[in-house]
């Protein structure tokens, strides 16, 4: 049987440091099978901090935003602290060998956890050779070693972690900002992939979100800005243009005249013929 261990670095530098947008708070090699071994993402502080924990042997649990997931060889989670969530050894497994970093710091927050989001998942598969991890197992070492001597280069191998996350897992980089309403789409799937899911509903939830996104923006609903805009080329026309009100009225894309007529009188208070006379 696997004997237990727990080997673990956490630098501390005296005196004042120049603050720093990325930093290692401690890196280690753990191989557990206790129900103990249950870390609870809202009770570790209000330190923000990012933790990735790669499994290299047996298999280990998250529980993350009301669902299940399981780490097994090759498979890092991200987890941010504080979070909703909390990660575990359960027993019906036989043990649970990882790597972990854990990073602070409001770049390195800020990347990985742009780069969970775009993802999709709190799970991520590591390729074989993968330098991110090759560079965890450096962060490691060297710990063991009493290195690094400096929080810079300490800053600096994190940072390099970091990027090397992105670039294994976003080669072509953060790519076109993905709209609200796709984000929104996506989110909505991940919470019911449980169910069969329709090309309609997914549907309604964008139109959803997009009236939401749009009135944020414009200050009304899609459709009211299109009759907006149907109405200044109204306007434009009975000012310029001597066309009759049919005319006007096909032009502004309405299929009838009187209900252009209508839609004319209820924004301007006149027919389109009463505020030709006006003129």
């Amino acid at each position: 049987m696997l004997e237990e261990f727990h080997k673990a670095y956490m630098p501390i530098y005296p005196g004042r440091l120049i603050p720093l947008h990325s930093m290692l708070v401690s890196s280690g090699h753990q191989l557990t099978r206790q129900k103990s071994y249950c870390w609870d993402g809202t009770k570790r502080g209000s330190r923000e901090m990012v933790v990735w924990q790669y499994t290299i042997g047996g298999r280990g649990s998250l529980r993350f935003q009301g669902r299940e997931y399981t780490t097994d060889p090759g498979e890092a989670m991200l987890v941010k602290i504080p979070e909703e969530h909390c990660y575990y050894f359960d027993e019906a497994n036989s043990h649970w060998e990882f790597y972990y970093v854990t990073l602070n710091g409001s770049e390195l927050v800020r990347i990985i956890l742009e780069l969970r989001k775009r993802l999709g998942t709190p799970i991520v598969r590591h390729q074989p050779g993968s330098e991110a991890v090759r560079i965890a197992r450096e962060i490691y070492r060297e710990g063991q070693e009493g290195l690094p001597e400096d929080p810079f280069s300490a800053s600096s191998m994190s940072y390099r972690f970091v990027m090397e996350l992105v670039h294994e897992f976003l080669p072509s980089g953060w790519g076109a900002e993905i709209p609200t309403f796709i984000d929104k789409v996506r989110d909505y799937c991940l919470m019911h992939v449980d169910r069969e899911l329709t090309v309609d509903e997914l549907a309604e939830v964008a139109r959803y979100h997009f009236i939401r996104q749009f009135h944020k923006h414009y200050g009304m609903s899609p459709m009211e800005f299109v009759a907006d805009l149907k109405m200044r080329l109204a306007v434009r026309l009975l000012q310029t243009e001597k066309l009759t009100v049919k005319e006007v009225a096909d032009r502004c894309g309405f299929s009838s005249a009187s209900y252009f007529c209508k839609v004319f009188l209820k924004h301007h208070g006149k027919t389109p013929a009463q505020f030709r006379d006006f003129l």
